[in-house]
This record gives C-alpha cells, structure tokens and sequence, in this order.
C-alpha cells in the first residue's frame, strides 16, 4: 500500500507560488490629503494626487468617478493631463477619456479633484479610481473629501457674480452668483472680441451656478457681462482654448 504524501505548510505555499500565477499592482498613489477641512464656502477648492506608474511599460489610464455623498449646492468634476494632452472633465462624468499615458517608472501630479461649493457648507466625499485602460482590473483607488465648515454667525452676505472658475476654459466652464434680488431681466451676455453677442444665459434664482459650455465656441479672447435690465452690472475675461 503506497503512503500518501503530506505536505508540509512551507511545501504547499512553495508549490503554490509557481502553480498560481501573480498579478502585480501597477500603480500607486500620494501626495494627498484624504480631507481638505475648509472654512471659506465661497472659493474653489482642489485636492491632487500623485499617480505612480511602478512598471517597466508605458500605461495609458481611464479615471473612474463615483459619488460617495455630494452636499446638496456643490458642483464635482475632476482634472489629468498636462499640456496639450489636459482635460477637464464637466460635472457628471463618470469616467475619463482614457487615452492618458504615464511613461514607464514615471509619476505625474497633473489629477486634481474639484468642488466648487457655491457659498454651501456641507462634506462631499468622491472615489476615484486609476486603472490600466488595456486591463481594467489593475487599479488603485482613494477617497477624496472635502468639509467645509463654518462658525455661528459668520457673514456668508456676498453678492455678486463670480470670474469664471476655468480660465483658459477647453470643453466648459462655471461661475456663481449670489444676488440680492431674483429678477427675470439678470443675464450672462457672452461678447466676441468684435462685440457681437455669441451667447446669452439666463440667470435664475437669487443664487446657484451657471454652467457656460465652450466647446463650440473659437478659442481667443471673450468678454462676459452680467446684466440687469439690460444694464452691465459686471464683467470679465474669458480665454478659451481648445486642446
């Protein structure tokens, strides 16, 4: 009768180790603050991480966005890319569009997560997720919040209308208002560098957030006018320049 073999504990991991196959991690992330503790409600704010590519290939990366808590008032939406290659992605996106490459061995802090809180204290919390366009299932993840909070009786009374939060601006770009009165005639006036009006938003509510898109618009020099019954009250610059 032939005795079974026993294998001993350093045997079975010794065998498993050749007969299973190993999947490395290919990246790894740093330079982050897991939450950005925050008293002015009325400025943007962005929190970057460094992305590290650990291999000896090139790897092009997709960028996955999920909401954890969004508090009701702030606008999300995130950053990659440097130079000709960098987009910023409008509020809602779920995923990049995965066509970022990180060089072999290399490391870029070009991701920045956004919220623009409009004046609104509250805690928005967001995941993002950086995994290998050609296999997804190589990824790192992080948490990324932002508290804003403020003490009894701070003055939170500014009105007014705010410069535009992405300037150059590629795809979009957003500004706040907060306004003493809601009124039908308040509107954003978007005015080429010739003065003919290229576009016209209606501004409604005494605050909230406009969205300008710019993806149709030529890339140069644009003059926005916020305007009350067909008055200028304000105005500013906007570059646009598309990627």
């Amino acid at each position: 009768m032939k005795t079974p073999r026993i294998l001993t504990v350093a045997a079975l991991f010794a065998w498993m180790s050749h007969a299973l196959p190993s999947y490395a991690q290919s990246f790894t992330l740093s330079g982050y603050s897991p939450v950005l503790n925050l008293t002015d409600a009325f400025s943007t704010s962005e929190s970057y991480v460094t992305i590290n590519n650990n291999t000896n290939s090139d790897k092009i990366i997709t960028i996955q966005r999920t909401i954890n808590t969004l508090a009701s008032g702030h606008m999300e939406f995130f950053c990659f890319g440097t130079g000709s290659t960098a987009a910023c992605y409008p509020p809602g996106t779920d995923f990049s569009g995965g066509n970022d490459t990180l060089p072999a061995n290399s490391s870029t802090s070009s991701f920045k997560g956004t919220i623009e809180p409009f004046g609104v204290y509250g805690y928005t919390s967001i995941h993002y997720r950086f995994f290998d366009t050609n296999n997804p299932s190589d990824s790192v993840g992080v948490d990324l919040a932002w508290n804003f909070t403020t003490s009894i009786g701070e003055n939170q009374n500014q009105f007014g209308i705010s410069n535009p939060r992405l300037n150059p601006a590629d795809a979009f770009t957003t500004l706040s208002y907060n306004l003493q009165a809601d009124q039908s005639t308040d509107r954003l006036v978007v005015y080429n560098m010739l003065g003919s009006v290229v576009r016209t938003l209606d501004i409604p509510g005494r605050n909230g957030v406009l969205v300008l898109t710019t993806a149709d618009l030529e890339s140069g020099m644009y003059i926005l006018t916020y305007q009350n019954q067909g008055k200028t009250k304000d105005s500013c610059r906007l570059v646009v320049a598309h990627r």
